[in-house]
Formats: C-alpha cells, sequence, structure tokens
C-alpha cells in the first residue's frame, strides 16, 4: 500500500523546472585600433595603420580613413607611436594542464600508467578555462596556445586555444591540432627500442585504418596500441595533422627525418638543440623546429651542442623557425625574450616576430585562422608600448577573439595588493596611507598598524 502512496504523490508532484541553457557569451563590439605602426606578421610593416575588427575577426587593414566605416559606438584604440602586432602564439605547453608544478591534484597533462602509447589522450579534453595562468600569459600578448599532453612515447592530441579566461567551451578553437610524442633513450633505456616501438605502432596503424571490421570481429593479429590510440593517429597518417616530437641530439632529428620519410608524416621537431647540425637535412624536408633561444648550456648528453645562435642558423639554412618557451607554462610571455635573444645572436628581427607569430599557426596547420592579421582571422592582437622584444615593452591592450581583455591578472591583482605595506621604521611602526581598494573586499587597503611588543 505504502508503494502505491508514493507512486500517486509522486505523479502529483511537479515537473521540476528545466535547467536553463548558460546565456550565451554576448557578440564583441565592433573595434578600431587606428595610427600604430602594424607589423602584420609576414614581414609586411603597416605605418600609420588602422585595423578594423568587427564579430570577433579582422574586418579591414588600412590606412586612416578605414576607421570612418566603424560605428561611433565602436571601442576606440590610439595606437599613435605604438607598434601593434598579431597575437603571439605560444607552443608544445602545459597551459591549463598543470596549474602547480609541486601539486599533483592540479596536474592533468598525462595520461597514467606506463603504457608508452597515448595517442588518443586529448589534452582538449582536460583543459581548464578558468586557470590563473591564461590571464597572466594574455596580459603579457600570448593569445593562443598549442596545449600539449606529457609522458610517454606518443603522449597524446595537442589542443590549439585562444587565451579566453574562463571560457571552457569558446577558448578551444580546434582539438586534435596534432600528435606529440618523445624520442631519445628513455623508452626501454634506448633510442633503437624508441624507434623500433614507433614504427610498430605506426604499422599498427596502417594495417588498422583496412582493417577495422575485422578488428572488431577479433580476426586480426593483436596491435601494440589500443584501438582506439590507432585510431587518433589516422588524421597523422593521412597527413592532415603534424607529428610533434621532441628531440634534441642530431642523430635523434635524423631518424626523425627517416621516420617521417617512410611513414609520409609531417614532421615538426621540438627541442633542436642540435637542430643547426643537420640545418640542410631539415631544410630539404621543410621541417619546422620549434626552438627556445636561451637553450644554450647543455642540460644532458642529448644537448652537448646546444648554442645561442641555433634558431639564426636554422633560419639561414632555410628551415622553418619557431619560437617557444619550452619550460613551466607560468611564464610563456617570456617568448618575446627568447625571441629577443635570438635577435641578439643573428636571427633578422622580422624573423623572430615571425617566429612567434606565424610561424606557428603554420607549423600546426592554423594558418587560415591564426598568425597574422588578415581580413577574416581571428581578431587576436597585441598594441605594445615599443619593441615587443624589448624587454621595456609591454602590451597596452590585448584583444582576443575581438575583445579587448582586461589588463589584469592574479598576479597584478597581488602586486597591488601588497604594494603598500605597514611600515616599521626607526620611530616606530607607521600607518600605511594606501587607500585604494582590497581586490578580494572592495575595503580600503588602510590599517592600522599592529603594536609593538
Amino acid at each position: 500500500m505504502s508503494h502505491i502512496l508514493l507512486a500517486a504523490l509522486t505523479l502529483l508532484a511537479p515537473a521540476p523546472a528545466a535547467r536553463a541553457a548558460p546565456p550565451a557569451r554576448p557578440a564583441a563590439p565592433v573595434a578600431v585600433v587606428t595610427g600604430g605602426d602594424l607589423h602584420v606578421g609576414d614581414g609586411t610593416v603597416v605605418k600609420n595603420a588602422t585595423v578594423l575588427i568587427r564579430d570577433g575577426k579582422f574586418a579591414g587593414v588600412g590606412g586612416p580613413e578605414l576607421a570612418a566605416s566603424a560605428p561611433a559606438d565602436a571601442v576606440r584604440v590610439d595606437a599613435t607611436g605604438k607598434v601593434v602586432t598579431p597575437g603571439l602564439i605560444a607552443c608544445d605547453n602545459q597551459l591549463g594542464l598543470v596549474e602547480i608544478d609541486l601539486e599533483g591534484s592540479t596536474h592533468d597533462d598525462a595520461r597514467s600508467g606506463d603504457h608508452p602509447i597515448r595517442a588518443a589522450y586529448d589534452a582538449s579534453r582536460a583543459f581548464h578555462a578558468e586557470s590563473s595562468l591564461i590571464q597572466v600569459q594574455a596580459i603579457g600578448g600570448v593569445t593562443t596556445a598549442a596545449v600539449a599532453p606529457a609522458g610517454g612515447l606518443l603522449s597524446g592530441q595537442v589542443a590549439w586555444v585562444d587565451l579566453v579566461h574562463g571560457d571552457h567551451r569558446g577558448a578551444l578553437a580546434r582539438a586534435g591540432v596534432a600528435i606529440d610524442g618523445n624520442l631519445g633513450h628513455s623508452f626501454a633505456g634506448s633510442r633503437a627500442a624508441a624507434l623500433a616501438k614507433l614504427q610498430e605502432v605506426l604499422t599498427d596503424a596502417q594495417v588498422f585504418r583496412g582493417r577495422k571490421d575485422a578488428y572488431e570481429r577479433a580476426q586480426t593479429r593483436p596491435f601494440a596500441a589500443h584501438a582506439l590510440d590507432l585510431q587518433a593517429l589516422q588524421p597523422a597518417l593521412a597527413g592532415q595533422v603534424p607529428l610533434t616530437l621532441t628531440a634534441d641530439r642530431a642523430s635523434d632529428i635524423l631518424a626523425a627525418l627517416d621516420l617521417a620519410k617512410e611513414y609520409k608524416l609531417r614532421l615538426v621537431v621540438v627541442g633542436g638543440s642540435e637542430a643547426w647540425k643537420v640545418a640542410p637535412e631539415l631544410a630539404a624536408a621543410k621541417v619546422p623546429v620549434i626552438v627556445q633561444p636561451s637553450r644554450n648550456l647543455p642540460s644532458s648528453f642529448d644537448t652537448l651542442g646546444a648554442r645561442l645562435d641555433n634558431a639564426a642558423l636554422l633560419a639561414a639554412a632555410g628551415v622553418p623557425v619557431v619560437i617557444a618557451w619550452l619550460d613551466d607554462s607560468h611564464n610563456l610571455r617570456n617568448i618575446t625574450q627568447e625571441a629577443g635573444i635570438a635577435v641578439a645572436n643573428g636571427l633578422p628581427w622580422a624573423t623572430a616576430l615571425r617566429a612567434i607569430t606565424l610561424e606557428p599557426a603554420l607549423a600546426y596547420g592554423q594558418s587560415a585562422t591564426h598568425g597574422s592579421v588578415a581580413v577574416g582571422k581571428v581578431a587576436n592582437l597585441v598594441v605594445w608600448s615599443g619593441d615587443p622584444l624589448e624587454l621595456s615593452s609591454r602590451p597596452t591592450h590585448v584583444f582576443v577573439r575581438g575583445r579587448a581583455i582586461p589588463m589584469v591578472s592574479r598576479q597584478t591583482l597581488l602586486r597591488d595588493r601588497y604594494r603598500s605595506l605597514d611600515k616599521f621604521g626607526a620611530g616606530g611602526p607607521t600607518k600605511s596611507t594606501d587607500a585604494r581598494p582590497r581586490p578580494d573586499t572592495g575595503a580600503p587597503a588602510t590599517t592600522a598598524a599592529p603594536p609593538q611588543k
């Protein structure tokens, strides 16, 4: 009887209200940037340029007359005397995957376990758009990141994200833009074992492509990797996305070139400390190399040939050069310093700027939408106080997907909060006179100093 009564009450109860869909992100306002020296990204420079932004994309690039076509309520930025560039692109990092290096619970950059083949791991599914590190990089001029997983022989799929802080669905521009991996002796303690494993997996992926039905019926031999990993490798085998392999030693780079030729892969070398030694081979294969110019001292026996002019030597040989910060994800904004170091050691200035804007987009196959200021491309733009490769220059305005972002991060909030503390001088404690609002509460920062004991 109680069951009948419960069922009746259930039927009489009002239906739960449907959960409201999250509000759509409002369209970015029309914006116009005028008067600056625009470096388009491909080497072209437009003096006293006007850049028109509409619906999150570049709508026009021209002279002062273009500003007249902007509506009266457009966001207007006077860049007179300043430098304007495309948004910077940071490559091969764990932004949004790792928050605190020493706190394992904040790590989402790798699949657990010791299996070396993790191609199915998709970094876009772990990317955290609310990471405090995103805004730190964005106000430093970085507007896009190629976020890569870590670990294993094949680490997984790279995500291409625009640094729209807090927008979990909107930040991702494209998932699976590359398959990331690592060469060297880390697998089974031998380079030969690593290469043999890669060949085995790539061959299995080729077989899997033509025999999926047989695999489902258990009518194939055992494969070296899970079906999801073999499926994830198909775009790379078809030449649709690159294989980004970390390799520093010259012999490893040559082995990677041979592997790419054997399986008709689009290869991108990451690290490349000794890439200058094999620059002719890289140039002939048109393989981009992602380098960090400040890595001029050997950190292992794989990098004994590291040198400051690596980027310059590669570029002179005709190798596409990408400049990146390959250490922690807290300092991706340092790519401007890395580019400046490369310039100081022989790389032409325009090539260095291209190496942190257009070349990354080309390497990852995203140049149709990113990397330069051109009509129809995503409106990622930075206005600089001066030469962006100089340490003293800072972004004054940053646009991500056509929207001017607030030039505030967790770091700037902490700086402002603790800029003026209670002073203890020879005459005893004094009261701080900083009356600016505290960012956490809005209350004045002025507080009475504690009494001395």
